[in-house]
């Protein structure tokens, strides 16, 4: 890797200043839940440009720059100019990976898919873009620096850098490798009280040793402590993708065979600072003192709190905008259902620690219904749900369940599979609202599930939302297929006369995010309602 000294980047910056044309000043379309976050942010790096005023978006300019971001598609959300500039190749070409290394910069990581980045059409001229507020005259002042420049002061890539100074006399000339380490995109989530780092963060670390010839230390335990006070948290691991299968540790610790990872455990974490608890083979069932003695914590999104244990309960940050959605069906308005959200219930066939599940007690659907396999997920969606002030109900695989549901319980989570959950609603039909939305929610297919999807429907028809991995060329084809499936299990199942018509359809295709190259996330809302009535859009 090729070291660049402080004179050969005070000469790059200075002649890309000169160049006005090469960059653009931006301002933040933000949701109205997160202007008061983001405008905090800013202001803490120095970076809000107070001469122009935060604002209302129009329409106009949501339909314009809201693409890819979770925005409702009313004007319900801000402007906040800034005095960041980002290079214009930047917003030309990579608009997503300047925006994530830029909210990166400023701790904004966690809304990264609720904030739009937009570009002033001058860089002298504020109102650009931002309309008839009054602007900077006098252009912008020659020290602001680009975004480029604010990533320098990347919390992490600074706290790597003060590691570096302190390293014992045989280290010291990697004092001056800074320039190294601000090469590199240092990324980072935290979730109250954890730090993640990416997997990638020790062999980016060796990297920098091995360009001044120097092994890396063997005991990183001064960097972690370090990284652990500076970034304000208490515990540090490496992050990792969700495994098919369990790892070799697991598997060793439950007799040495192969097990599938159908809990979803986050098998591959790697912790680095803290007490993460045991290491405990996937099949083990975690009594009440092991959940009140394992690191819990937290993160909020669209407005809700979701609680998970990091070392054996995933959290899928990447959903965000499914979430979002949900709240905002139209599907779960008077008009659309005919009754109150209140007057109708929903199940999440596989609930996880509530990610879907807490939308639609959000949305204000009178019962939940959740169906999870995984205990740690359970008590995960138990304790948020009652950091969420919602009442909550479990009920375990072989427990009856009450001849009567909990009023109080906005949420009933039935801790077995969910090929039980015909039979569990059988005995709670007549007892809860009837249900009018299912949610499918597991990859790469929920197929698994789709007749248990039909069987939970009431007499009045509704919706099953359809999570799949599929390939973008193939997209209508499966379309196709997968409506073609459900209508022959309708027709196995119908809710009423046999003789009664039924019409089956996909009103609705979301594209959630990327999962493997020309593979995406998609949801499919598959509408199920009697023949004769209008069909109810999405």
């Amino acid at each position: 890797m090729q070291s660049h000294g402080p004179g050969s980047l005070s000469s790059h910056r200075n002649s890309r200043l000169a160049d006005q044309n090469s960059k653009s000043r931006i301002t933040l379309l933000v949701p109205k839940t997160l202007v008061k976050k983001v405008k905090d942010a800013i202001e803490v790096h120095r970076k809000l440009e107070k001469k122009v005023k935060i604002r209302q978006a129009t329409l106009e300019e949501l339909k314009a720059h809201s693409k890819g971001i979770a925005i409702e598609s009313s004007p319900d959300a801000f402007l906040i100019p800034t005095k960041l500039f980002v290079g214009k190749e930047q917003i030309d070409s990579d608009t997503s990976s300047a925006k994530q290394d830029l909210l990166q910069s400023l701790g904004l990581a966690d809304c990264q898919s609720e904030i739009g980045i937009v570009e002033v059409k001058q860089a002298h001229d504020t109102h650009g873009f931002l309309g008839p507020e009054r602007g900077s005259k006098d252009g912008p002042c020659p020290h602001e620096p680009y975004a480029s420049e604010i990533f320098s002061k990347n919390p992490l890539a600074r706290t790597i850098g003060l590691w570096l100074d302190q390293l014992p006399h045989e280290h010291s000339e990697l004092a001056f490798a800074r320039d190294i380490v601000l090469s590199y995109t240092w990324t980072y989530m935290i979730y109250p009280p954890l730090l993640l780092l990416p997997p990638t963060a020790p062999s980016d670390l060796s990297s920098i040793f091995a360009s001044k010839d120097r092994s890396l230390p063997k005991d990183l335990s001064s960097l972690w402590c370090l990284l652990s006070r500076e970034l304000k948290t208490s515990h540090i691991a490496l992050n990792a993708p969700i495994l098919p299968n369990a790892s070799k540790e697991a598997s060793a610790q439950g007799g040495g065979h192969p097990q599938a990872n159908v809990l979803r455990s986050p098998t591959g974490l790697a912790p680095l600072y803290g007490d993460f608890g045991p290491a405990l083979p996937v099949d083990f069932s975690p009594s009440t003192t092991d959940f009140a003695s394992a690191f819990w914590c937290t993160a909020q999104q669209n407005g809700i709190f979701q609680t998970w244990a990091p070392r054996y309960t995933m959290f899928s940050r990447g959903n965000i905008s499914e979430k979002a959605r949900i709240l905002r069906l139209k599907t779960l308005t008077t008009k659309q259902v005919g009754s109150e959200p209140m007057e109708t219930s929903a199940v999440d066939l596989y609930a996880g620690i509530g990610y879907f599940a807490f939308s639609y007690a959000k949305a204000g659907v009178g019962k939940v219904l959740c169906w999870e396999i995984n205990p740690w997920s359970v008590e995960g969606l138990r304790r948020g749900a009652k950091r969420n002030r919602w009442g909550v109900e479990v009920i375990k695989d072989g427990q009856a369940s009450k001849e009567t549901a909990d009023e109080e319980a906005r949420l009933i989570v039935f801790q077995e599979s969910n090929e039980h959950a015909a039979r569990r609603m059988s005995t709670l039909k007549d007892k809860i609202p009837l249900v009018r939305h299912v949610n499918c929610g597991l990859l790469p297919s929920s197929k698994d599930s789709w007749e248990v999807a039909v069987q939970m429907l009431g007499p009045a028809g509704g919706w099953i939302h359809v999570h799949e991995n599929i390939a973008k060329k193939d997209i209508e084809a499966r379309i196709e297929e997968i409506v073609g499936i459900f209508d022959r299990l309708v027709m196995n199942h119908c809710f009423c006369k046999p003789e009664e018509q039924w019409k089956v359809e996909c009103e609705h295709v979301e594209q959630v995010k990327s999962y493997a190259p020309g593979v995406m996330h998609y949801v499919l809302d598959i509408s199920i309602s009697p023949k004769q009535q209008p069909v109810m859009q999405a």
